[in-house]
């Protein structure tokens, strides 16, 4: 009886420990953004999750999530501003990709979840009331805000993705690549108010 309960109760520890999982650090990259006053905003970016596959008007798009947070480090509060284009092409008109903010909010908590904790994709891509057609977002003194991008892809052999958003002067470009196709996509602005 006793090697029984031995057996059960090791069953049971193995089992519950393989449910488990290990906890994954989703960071790509932590870069500081700063204008020409000092002013700073941290900006974390995700690895890419995801990697099912969505329609819309007959054809088939891959898709991966990211999320950004914007760690306001300075003084003053900054006012962020986000539109990507409706497509954004690669070398050949074949190659593209649709990027959407979804409406939905992403938390720290969602971090280890599938897709980041956003569902329904199929009906984020083809649905608008779903999608925020520009974010805008004033980030107070010491505040973070945290949001999803959804790349959808039409790309034949597309490899890795990476995506990070990268400052000019007060111009905000998001960088993104696919495999070997890269793009910088201009797509709002970060600027501080005094």
């Amino acid at each position: 009886m006793k090697l029984f309960v031995s057996a059960f109760l090791l069953l049971v520890y193995l089992n519950v420990i393989g449910q488990v999982g290990q906890t994954r650090n989703w960071i790509d990259s932590e870069v500081k953004l700063t204008d020409s006053k000092g002013n700073t905003v941290k900006v974390t970016h995700s690895f890419p999750k995801g990697g099912g596959e969505v329609h819309q008007n007959g054809k088939k798009y891959s898709y991966v999530i990211f999320w950004t947070r914007m760690s306001n480090q300075s003084a003053n509060s900054v006012e962020l501003k986000v539109k990507y284009p409706d497509v954004t092409y690669f070398k050949s008109p074949d190659s593209y990709i649709q990027i959407v903010l979804p409406r939905e909010s992403m938390k720290n908590e969602k971090e280890q979840l599938y897709d980041y904790g956003l569902t329904n994709l199929q009906s984020l891509l083809n649905d608008e009331s779903k999608q925020l057609g520009v974010l805008q977002k004033e980030i107070k003194p010491k505040e973070d805000y945290i949001f999803y991008t959804a790349v959808f892809i039409h790309i034949s052999g597309w490899g890795p993705s990476r995506a990070k958003f990268e400052l000019k002067e007060q111009n905000l470009f998001y960088k993104i690549n696919m495999g070997a196709e890269t793009t910088l996509i201009p797509c709002g602005s970060l600027k501080f108010i005094n």
